[in-house]
């Protein structure tokens, strides 16, 4: 590993050694915490806030009270109403999660060197194989922990290893650029062209986006789009962000169907989900698809 790249730390909420949705091939994919953006939908909401945190697993509780008796800040109470947070008072120091004996308690997100990242890759290099298999920064969002990104896509690349990065582009161009030009593949997630829409549902303008996203026409893109029930899905938005690729040169398009599985994420944060009962459509899929080859784009569902 370059010696630019030394020393550099970020903070990740996971690895995952086998990823095969995240680029060509079998790939490590490494999830990144911290994200500008609140999507209602948002399938890791254990990455939005950049710091570690504390999840609360309530049906692994046995209401024993060693986190009571072990958290220095109050955070944990046990009653007859069952055991309880107060979550603003957690100050992250998870001796809680060390003391659970039933795995109800863990901490999501922790600091790890660029360098340990790109060793972890080379190692499993061998089994990448040749179907382009490789590294994806995936999140959260990359752009929020740009010099560490970087430092890790200069290793795997000095490794001869394929990277990717997953982002969603709301940053300016030039933390972006530089990390798009240390990627072979750069994954675009794009949910609405409409800047109002866009506000509604993830609190966030996208103006910064849709400039990355015409400036990515000149590198190795593909566009993502989430399939969100009755938001990101509707016919309006598809042709609009359909149009909108046609303009800015991007060409391809990946529709990623709806998973409602998340909502037990929320619940471990103690957060509400903000699509509580929302289901995907029968054939929304394939009807998305087909309006996207109907707009000339190379769409893969």
């Amino acid at each position: 590993m370059s010696a630019s790249g030394q020393g550099v730390t970020g903070t990740i909420f996971d690895i995952d050694t086998f990823a095969v949705h995240d680029g060509p091939g079998v790939r490590m994919a490494v999830y990144l915490k911290g994200c500008p953006l609140g999507c209602r939908w948002c399938h890791s909401p254990e990455s939005q806030d950049p710091r570690p945190e504390l999840v609360f697993l309530a049906d692994r509780c046995v209401a024993c009270g060693r986190c009571v008796e072990v958290c220095p800040h109050g955070v944990h109470s046990v009653s007859d109403r069952g055991h309880e947070l107060a979550r603003r008072a957690c100050r992250a120091c998870f001796a809680c999660v060390s003391a659970c004996p039933a795995d109800a308690l863990r901490a999501v997100g922790r600091r790890v060197a660029a360098g340990a990242i790109v060793g972890k890759a080379g190692r499993l290099k061998p089994f990448f194989g040749h179907g382009g298999g490789g590294v994806t920064l995936t999140g959260g969002e990359v752009t929020a922990q740009p010099a560490f990104a970087a430092a890790i896509l200069r290793g795997c690349r000095e490794s001869g290893i394929h990277t990717a990065i997953e982002t969603c582009g709301a940053c300016p161009w030039d933390v972006l650029a530089p990390l798009a030009a240390l990627s072979d593949l750069v994954l675009y997630d794009l949910k609405f062209v409409d800047g109002g829409l866009h506000r509604r549902h993830t609190g966030a303008d996208n103006a910064a986006i849709l400039d990355n996203a015409r400036r990515l026409a000149g590198f190795n893109t593909v566009v993502r789009v989430p399939l969100i029930p009755g938001l990101t899905d509707t016919d309006a938005n598809l042709d609009a962000i359909f149009a909108f690729m046609r303009g800015a040169g991007l060409s391809r398009v990946e529709l990623l169907p709806y998973n409602p599985a998340a909502a037990a994420k929320y619940e471990w944060l103690g957060r509400p989900y903000g699509l509580a009962g929302a289901q995907p459509s029968p054939g929304r899929l394939a009807e998305a698809a087909r309006r996207a080859r109907a707009a000339g784009l190379d769409c893969h569902a």
